[in-house]
């Protein structure tokens, strides 16, 4: 069977992800980052336990910039291990970030395989965000 193209258009909205509280989250999307909060959402616990299956109160901040949304979750829900989930940013300068990374005390992973170097940072809940110099 072909892979028949989509014939509609469709772009990324926005990615969601959990941190363990506030301040960390604030700390690295607006501060590390630079993303502007934009939001709180109180999620109420009929609402969470539709979509999530939790049923309580679950706050989310809102980060944004143009072309980049990242919803953060506050909950003290922990990744199974090993974690895959990530999402990947395009940097206009990716030494700048790499070197603010080491004086703000972001973790920086590396891996390489061959000729490949893939950097990823840690947010200070554990999220993994993957790095990329734009070309």
């Amino acid at each position: 069977m072909k892979n028949k193209k989509l014939k509609y258009g469709m772009e990324l909205n926005h990615v969601g992800i959990t941190n363990k509280n506030e301040e960390q989250a604030i700390r690295f999307y607006q501060d590390f980052l630079g993303l502007e909060k934009t939001r709180e959402i109180l999620l109420p616990p009929e609402l969470s336990e539709q979509l999530f299956s939790l049923s309580r109160e679950i706050k989310a901040l809102v980060f944004e910039k143009p072309g980049l949304k990242v919803e953060v979750f506050i909950s003290d829900f922990q990744h199974a291990n090993p974690n895959f989930t990530h999402f990947g940013l395009m940097l206009d300068n990716f030494a700048e970030i790499t070197e603010k990374a080491q004086r703000s005390h972001v973790e920086i992973i590396l891996g390489k395989h061959k000729e490949k170097t893939v950097y990823f940072l840690k947010d200070f809940s554990g999220n993994l965000i993957e790095i990329k110099q734009k070309s």
